[in-house]
């Protein structure tokens, strides 16, 4: 086994020598053997080797036990030992986490303050090959993305400095035959063998059925994890080619947005990466709750014919398709309130976004644009109102027999949904509609009137 583990070492570059090593270990067979191992290679490395471990007092005597044994081992071998004891069952209640849950996160919590306190640069952990099998095994029954099958990572940045694992390509097995070799004595955890936790269950008869057809399977899983890791870093990094052309708010605002037809220019499996990277932005690298699922959903949104389309993901984020916009957002369109304002003329009035309207008379009217508005004030009934639309609005468009809903003209026009309820429009006393502001015009446009000329001019907050 240690020419194994020595070869994954340097493999992977996991220790340099002098460094400063803290060393998780609870006084089971895995523990004990990295700690004997550490012991063993200390002075060939140069390294400064310190012990952790912490009493989870779940198992009431045997868990203190556990780690006195540790700090009588520490001190038998002449290594630096801290020990201690964190209430699992008291913080579990106050923060409703899982029991499981909640010692891990005590438990590296603590392996955070003592990487602070004896400025450590690595956290050894004792993870074997069939822990990675296991944990494949269980995130691929869980779900079915790349992303998320990829195992235990051999390293990983960690409070100062990082976590290692040099025991991922050897078995359970090795591991006892070498704690046999060399005569260390370690600890059994009795819950171990209750298969009410999902791990235990698939240790006691998940993996051994596959072991049998391979005896090989932890070494496996452990080269399989490495490929879908290095595969999948590539692809990442091709990714972010995809999100430059994006355009992404403040982490505050957590909103993302993008053309549809420039996202399809993009390979599939870099849409597919460029997502998850999208989603890692907006939920702040804890987009647990997303699965292949919602990522066939997406997939399916920018795909498919409708024009205008929203979805629901996890913890309110929302997906907005608007023609060939996606927008992504925890913001809720919802809240925007409804305009409604008396425009007198000579007057400029403020639009909620900063845009501005100014009305006024004109006997010299200039060319009628975009954003210009004219029309015959025998025509018009003042004082003027700034709306948002209303269900059933309808404006006689000049140049057209009848009339034409508003609901329809934003359709022709492909405004967004999102959009719509926010847009100005511009009625008379009477609740004619005479603009619907940047799109269409109505009211009379007589080019030899009797009279004055009503002018509107429209300023977005874009252009000033």
């Amino acid at each position: 086994m240690e020419q194994k583990v020595h070869s994954f070492i340097k493999k992977h570059e996991l220790i340099r020598p002098g460094q400063t090593i803290l060393a998780a270990v609870s006084g089971g067979p895995d523990s004990m053997a990295l700690l004997h191992y550490f012991c063993a290679i200390k002075e060939e490395y140069q390294l400064q080797l310190h012990v952790v471990s912490i009493d989870h007092g779940l198992r009431g005597e045997d868990s203190y036990e556990d780690l006195a044994y540790v700090k009588r081992m520490c001190e038998q071998w002449n290594v630096d030992f801290t020990g201690t004891s964190v209430d699992v069952p008291s913080y579990k209640s106050m923060e409703r986490m899982g029991t499981q849950e909640t010692a891990r996160k005590l438990r590296y919590d603590f392996f955070k303050e003592m990487m602070d306190e004896k400025n450590i640069d690595v956290l050894a952990l004792g993870h074997h090959g069939d822990d990675q099998a296991e944990t494949m095994m269980m995130q691929m029954v869980r779900n079915a993305t790349p992303e998320s099958i990829q195992g235990i990572p051999v390293r990983r940045a960690f409070g100062r400095g990082e976590i290692i694992r040099p025991f991922l390509n050897v078995t359970k097995d090795e591991i006892i035959h070498y704690l046999k070799k060399h005569h260390v004595e370690f600890r059994v955890d009795v819950s171990n063998e209750e298969t009410d936790y999902t791990r235990n269950a698939f240790r006691k008869h998940v993996i051994p059925y596959f072991r049998q057809q391979n005896p090989k399977f932890s070494q496996h899983m452990q080269r399989l994890s490495e490929r879908l890791r290095d595969d999948q870093e590539y692809i990442k990094e091709q990714a972010k080619e995809v999100l430059k052309t994006m355009d992404f708010s403040s982490k505050e605002e957590r909103c993302v947005r993008f053309s549809i037809q420039t996202f399809k220019t993009f390979p599939l499996a870099l849409q597919r990466s460029a997502f998850h990277l999208i989603l890692n932005y907006l939920y702040v690298d804890q987009a647990d709750d997303i699965s292949y699922l919602h990522e066939e959903m997406f997939m399916d949104l920018i795909s498919e014919q409708k024009s205008n389309a929203t979805m629901d993901f996890p913890r309110g984020l929302k997906i907005i398709r608007a023609y060939d916009s996606v927008t992504l957002t925890f913001r809720i369109d919802e809240d925007i309130e409804p305009l409604f304002k008396t425009l007198q003329i000579g007057e400029t009035i403020q639009l909620p976004d900063g845009s501005l309207l100014q009305a006024d008379w004109t006997d010299r009217p200039e060319e009628e644009g975009t954003y210009v508005y004219l029309c015959d004030s025998h025509h018009v009934k003042l004082p003027l109102v700034v709306r948002t639309r209303m269900n059933g609005d309808r404006i006689r468009v000049r140049g057209m027999n009848g009339s034409k809903k508003v609901k329809d003209i934003f359709i022709d026009q492909k405004i967004p949904s999102d959009s719509r309820n926010s847009w100005p429009l511009v009625t008379d006393s009477n609740g004619d509609i005479l603009w619907l502001i940047g799109l269409k015009k109505g009211g009379e446009y007589i080019r030899k009137p009797s009279g004055k000329w009503l002018r509107l001019k429209y300023e977005n907050k874009a252009d000033k």
